[in-house]
């Protein structure tokens, strides 16, 4: 069955779980629920940080600092998109509207099968931030199984480290307790992955209608059309064209702020998990936890350097194609109107890293090469 829409089921579910999707009906009661949640969770992880600090190895705090890192990331981003849900409901509006208009089946044929790479993007990314769950819960099963029985209460670790106000090694209090834990992460991890999906998506939608107005532009005088047929081709390929600027500017709006909070993050949350790995390297289950982790979110920040990355190149697209078109068989007035979308196409439609860097593959090296001179320096110390 053929898409018509570009966000498919999972991400959908997820924008309706965190309220930013138009019709749901707890839209405003969602975002406290989700707060008071996610502040407790952060509250008892920062907690058993500061009260561990000197007494855990360095390889332990670096493990727990790296799940705080990632989890307070996703907690800023989702009060960022929280702050722009009246933008994000007018992207939504545009994307459907986009959807109606196109009616030509070559043309609608770029946009499903961008809605197809988004929609598989999806599932991959579900199973992806999966994996290493499943692995950190067998690894802590493993370990709670090695440890004797008589110190089983005393040594018993929590799926995610936490200072929690009450006695949580007895049993069945314990069980109750990682199972809140790893459902609640679980579901944390997934929201994080649709987030990095959903930038994803509203890049590919952007370049299928780039790709449309491509075509267009190619084909103006392919039919002996009139006059006022050619002017009224051309006015509506610069309102379309608007209308493309306008949706990246509102992505850059939505986020700016929430990729430069990632790209620092990412640096950190890198940084200290290539040390944990280079620490477990005599540890098979740990090593195998860190390493999927590890994978994870470099893949996190990989995918928003190359969405700025392919939105400009597919930017860049826009400007060879109208030069490439007939320009030169036009009349002057229509020759006129061509130009001014020429001249308009060369400023390049990107995404920033709060209007300070854009986010390209040049971007995703400099992350890569922070954090590994990072490892270096917490490995001489350690």
């Amino acid at each position: 069955m053929l898409p018509t829409s570009t966000i498919d089921g999972p991400m959908g579910f997820t924008l309706r779980l965190i309220g930013i999707w138009p019709d749901c009906l707890c839209k405003n009661l969602l975002p406290i629920l989700w707060t008071i949640v996610m502040l407790a969770s952060q509250i008892f992880q920062y907690w058993y940080l500061f009260t561990h600090i000197g007494s855990d190895t360095l390889n332990d705090l670096a493990h727990s600092l790296s799940l705080c890192f990632s989890n307070s990331l996703l907690f800023l981003k989702l009060n960022i998109l929280w702050w722009n849900r009246r933008i994000i409901f007018d992207i939504f509006a545009t994307m459907a509207e986009d959807w109606n208009i196109c009616t030509s089946i070559n043309l609608k044929t770029k946009m499903i099968n961008k809605a197809i790479l988004s929609h598989r993007f999806s599932k991959c990314i579900i199973g992806a931030y999966t994996m290493p769950l499943l692995l950190l819960g067998a690894t802590n099963i493993l370990i709670q199984k090695s440890a004797s029985f008589d110190q089983a209460d005393e040594e018993r670790q929590l799926f995610i480290q936490m200072n929690l106000p009450f006695v949580y090694s007895v049993s069945p209090t314990y069980e109750i307790v990682m199972v809140t834990q790893f459902l609640l992460q679980y579901t944390l991890a997934l929201m994080a992955g649709m987030l990095n999906v959903f930038i994803v998506t509203l890049i590919l939608h952007i370049a299928g209608q780039i790709e449309i107005m491509c075509q267009r532009l190619l084909e103006i005088l392919v039919a002996e059309d009139e006059y006022e047929s050619h002017i009224a081709t051309l006015r509506a390929l610069v309102i379309k064209h608007q209308r493309i600027i306008i949706f990246a500017d509102n992505i850059e709006n939505v986020f700016c702020y929430a990729a430069l909070l990632q790209f620092l993050s990412n640096t950190l949350v890198i940084c200290f998990l290539g040390f944990w790995i280079v620490t477990s390297l005599d540890s098979n289950g740990v090593l195998m936890t860190a390493i999927s982790y590890y994978v994870i979110v470099i893949m996190e920040a990989f995918i928003l350097c190359y969405s700025g990355e392919y939105l400009s190149s597919k930017s860049r697209s826009l400007t060879e194609s109208a030069y490439a078109s007939l320009w030169y068989e036009l009349k002057p007035a229509q020759s006129r109107m061509l130009m001014l979308l020429i001249l308009r196409s060369q400023k390049q439609l990107t995404v920033t890293a709060g209007k300070f860097v854009d986010l390209s593959l040049e971007s995703f090296t400099s992350i890569i090469k922070a954090s590994a001179s990072y490892v270096s320096v917490l490995h001489a110390m350690y």
